[in-house]
């Protein structure tokens, strides 16, 4: 059962202790994976919470979450030379109406899309609303636009706010250097983490090989062919220590698979094919290590997602999310995508050395539920909400 979906009232539930949530977009297909997580979560604190979201779209709901659909989403596919797919999406200027009739005690717009602002924009004909911004991280990562009339428009919605909360220094960095918001507004620390529900994760020595995992799409820019060739390199008396399973699909899916047999991995590397969100705990819960060779991420949930299960983090150092999550020789190590040497070099030492990759699980664990639980998460936009009705 998938719980209920849209709700088909679009009146606001406004006054004391409402709060709107509005994005442009929650996870994939429907699916509103980590974003469902973090929102139950944050409802338990805020439990006049909504989310606005897509008419259009048939969303699973199994938290019971408000969803109110007060838009339809239209996307304008645009050319991108970061490697990343880019789109315009916006919605009809009815948005802004509703968002006003709503009345919410709080607005919170996730990132500088067009729907997040209309939504803002909208907001500001509600008396006594507050307004919340949150900013994943410095937008330059993932090719963020630099021109001068979308910078105009960042610049003026940070002025409008009265809270903004960013992920981490790189945001916060971007936020007052490039776009002049005032620093003493704004709050760092998670508010975006993943964790797949599954059971709670006690690192321990097993017996067997090194459980290697790799979640993520088969494409050039996740960069899947670097580890294969790591795996390769690795000295034939290590190959059979280690095990890799591929969650994800793509278009090279089948370049892989020949280059697993003509290297003769067949033996020590699995593809799993595409999993959905909520069943991917049992592959984190299996395995003992995370390897992330991607060539290009603004911030991969991935690592956050191996936190959460107490893995081993090997990330390529051009994953924004490296400078969060791997403590060099405490959750694991980078290395370069472009180098799959050095990446065989950390996968044969975790091979060799099952204690100290034990030592770099509980850490990673510990560092996850310190500062990076979905918990956590809600939490932290729970306190810039506060700080918000405070202003």
């Amino acid at each position: 059962m998938t719980g209920p979906m849209v709700s088909g009232d679009t009146s606001g539930t406004g006054g004391k202790g409402s709060v709107l949530l509005v994005s442009h977009s929650y996870g994939y297909g429907g699916d509103l994976m980590y974003y469902g997580e973090i929102f139950a979560a944050l409802r338990a604190l805020e439990p006049g919470l909504a989310v606005a979201v897509d008419r259009s779209v048939a969303f699973e709901n199994p938290r019971g979450l408000d969803l109110r659909p007060l838009y339809r989403r239209r996307s304008i596919e645009m050319p991108s030379r970061s490697g990343y797919a880019r789109a315009v999406h916006a919605a009809s200027p009815t948005l802004a109406a509703r968002v006003a009739a709503a009345a919410p005690e709080v607005l919170v717009a996730i990132e500088f899309t067009p729907i997040s602002l209309l939504a803002l924009f909208g907001s500001l004909s509600s008396r006594g609303t507050k307004r919340v911004l949150l900013v994943e991280s410095d937008p330059s990562g993932r090719g963020g636009s630099a021109s001068p009339a979308v910078l105009a428009l960042k610049r003026r919605a940070v002025r409008l706010v009265d809270r903004i909360r960013t992920n981490n220094e790189g945001g916060a960095r971007y936020l007052v250097d490039t776009l002049g918001a005032d620093s003493a507004k704004i709050d760092v620390g998670p508010y975006l983490t993943s964790r797949p529900p599954g059971p709670a994760a006690e690192p321990a020595l097993r017996e067997g090989p090194l459980r290697l995992l790799f979640a993520n799409s088969l494409t050039p820019r996740k960069n899947p062919q670097a580890l294969i060739q790591a795996l390769a390199l690795l000295p034939s008396e290590l190959r059979d220590r280690v095990q890799l399973t591929c969650v994800g699909d793509g278009p090279e899916r089948g370049v892989l698979e020949v280059a697993v047999r003509e290297n003769g991995l067949a033996g020590c590397v699995t593809f799993a094919g595409h999993s959905r969100y909520g069943e991917l705990g049992r592959y984190y819960s299996e395995a003992d290590a995370l390897v992330n060779p991607t060539q290009l991420d603004y911030r991969s949930l991935s690592s956050f997602e191996g936190l959460g299960y107490g893995l081993a983090l090997l990330v390529s150092d051009k994953d924004g999310a490296a400078n969060e999550t791997v403590i060099k020789g405490e959750t694991g190590y980078t290395f370069s995508p472009d180098d799959p040497q050095e990446l065989a070099n950390r996968i044969a030492g975790l091979a060799s050395d099952p204690e100290g990759t034990l030592a770099l699980r509980r850490n990673a664990l510990a560092l996850y539920d310190a500062r990076f639980s979905v918990e956590r998460a809600a939490a932290n936009i729970a306190a810039t909400i506060a700080q918000a009705r405070g202003a």
